[in-house]
């Protein structure tokens, strides 16, 4: 059959071109575990030899260049079995298409790329908080100012923020990891949608290709996109995670606060001191572009049947992939931005004496001293901020004349001060995730460790596919002997 121009040029060749140059060895994976579960037939067995000619084919054709596209060929399915015809004949193939769908073919097609690039994300995760956590290590002691409305808020540490970051981009390795889960399941024996009648163990199929197991219900196998959406809403998490990051890093870096690694700045054609942070913009670029494909994902399954359809098959997989290279690309560029820049520490000081941010330390010492309701503290601290703005004088230089003209009570010198020390502020912050040096320590240590358990299941999670793969690409004899 030839198909109109128009559907050829717009759909079928690009479809055909992705999937050459993506999905080849996983087509070939489907089909290798597919004929040995069809091997284990007992009307297979009686023609063993064929079967073994069918898969000797298939091995053939993942070492050879791919046919090019033809007009009279939908799909690159098809364009293998032409070339497995013409190896070893008509009645080889027929094993190869008995019990066997596009349906459930295309489905596991999409599930064995989507477990590849899921688990690349979740080492580009776990990459990134390696980085933050090497930051972290060298700054807990490294004070500074955090905002909160925009404003200046409270002193905390460059590591006390850090760290911040660190669990959220655990809780997405968490989310990646049960996304994992649920799409590591094989659609294959599913046929169109109800299984075929030949007794095909579909255990066996889902193990050859390094699954946990079949997905149960054939229907299910065929027509579900939910671990799509899966891996969108992982992506959607993850970007605006780090999109939140890269601005502060953009910010701090626009402060002199941090110095981005050289190798990833560029200057101005006219501005010869410029030293843009362009590695950190294209970051945001990229976790930007990723939102968009994760939309287009989820959108493609929105107000559409429950069936075996081409808006979350064929039609979705540019979108997967497209999220895939720019998440992987944003997450490689702020790991690198993080491990090659620098905080300056002095600049850190600086920016906070300029600040009133001890504040509330104040209004708490003076809880503690005098036993004042906390809102009388409250009111005599704002009005000692004012004071000390209008007199256009440092917070952290009042004398307890200044805390007296404002109603307040008498404090000594030495209280006064210390209560208004940012790194006195710090430092009593002792509790459970605050931002005191022994309790940051105590946090990041407890990160480091459970990264070394995600990183331990993602290697288990590897080990077996690779194992499977290595199985599929070996022969059927090495793999039985």
């Amino acid at each position: 059959m030839t198909w109109h121009a128009a559907y050829r040029e717009r759909v079928l060749e690009p479809d055909y071109t992705f999937a050459s140059r993506h999905l080849k060895d996983h087509l070939i994976d489907a089909l290798v575990a597919h004929v040995r579960t069809v091997a284990e037939l007992p009307a297979a067995r009686e023609r063993g030899g064929v079967v073994d000619a069918l898969e000797g084919a298939l091995v053939r054709v993942r070492s050879a260049p791919t046919p090019p596209y033809a007009p009279t060929v939908p799909d690159l399915y098809y364009a293998v079995q032409h070339v497995v015809a013409e190896s070893v004949g008509e009645e080889a193939l027929g094993w190869l298409r008995l019990g066997l769908s596009r349906n459930d073919l295309d489905m596991t097609i999409y599930k064995l790329r989507a477990r590849e690039v899921t688990l690349a994300t979740i080492r580009g995760l776990l990459a990134v908080q390696a980085a933050l956590l090497d930051q972290a290590d060298a700054h807990v002691d490294s004070v500074m100012v955090a905002y909160t409305h925009h404003q200046p808020g409270q002193p905390t540490t460059v590591a006390h923020y850090l760290a911040a970051v660190a669990s959220v981009v655990e809780r997405d390795v968490e989310r990646a990891l049960q996304a994992f889960a649920r799409l590591d399941t094989s659609p294959m024996g599913a046929a169109a949608l109800a299984g075929s009648s030949h007794g095909l163990d579909r255990d066996l199929t889902a193990r050859l290709l390094g699954f946990a197991g079949p997905v149960v219900s054939t229907y299910d196998a065929v027509a579900a996109s939910d671990w799509q959406i899966d891996v969108a809403n992982v992506a959607v998490s993850v970007s605006i995670t780090m999109s939140r990051l890269v601005c502060d890093l953009v910010a701090w870096s626009s402060q002199g606060l941090l110095r981005v690694g050289d190798g990833l700045t560029q200057g101005s054609s006219i501005m010869p001191q410029k030293r843009n942070p362009v590695a950190l913009e294209h970051a945001r670029t990229r976790f930007s572009r990723a939102l968009g494909a994760a939309q287009s994902i989820v959108l493609s399954s929105h107000n559409i049947p429950f069936g075996d359809l081409n808006d979350f098959g064929p039609d979705v997989q540019g979108s997967l992939q497209t999220l895939h290279n720019q998440l992987s690309g944003g997450l490689a560029l702020v790991q690198v931005c993080l491990a090659e820049s620098t905080f300056d520490d002095d600049a850190l000081t600086r920016s906070l004496e300029r600040t009133n941010t001890t504040a509330t330390e104040l209004a708490d010492e003076l809880v503690r001293i005098g036993g004042c309701p906390f809102q009388d503290a409250h009111r005599w601290v704002g009005a000692l901020v004012a004071r000390m703005a209008n007199e256009d004088r440092p917070f952290a230089l009042a004398e307890p004349a200044d805390l007296i003209a404002v109603g307040g009570p008498t404090l000594h010198p030495d209280v006064l001060r210390d209560a208004v020390s940012p790194h006195a502020f710090v430092a009593r912050r002792t509790g459970l995730g605050g931002p005191a040096p022994e309790s940051v320590r105590v946090h990041l240590r407890a990160l480091r460790d459970r990264s070394d358990e995600y990183h331990g299941a993602v290697d288990h999670i590897t080990a077996r596919i690779e194992h499977a793969a290595k199985s599929l690409r070996a022969s059927r004899k090495d793999v039985t002997s």
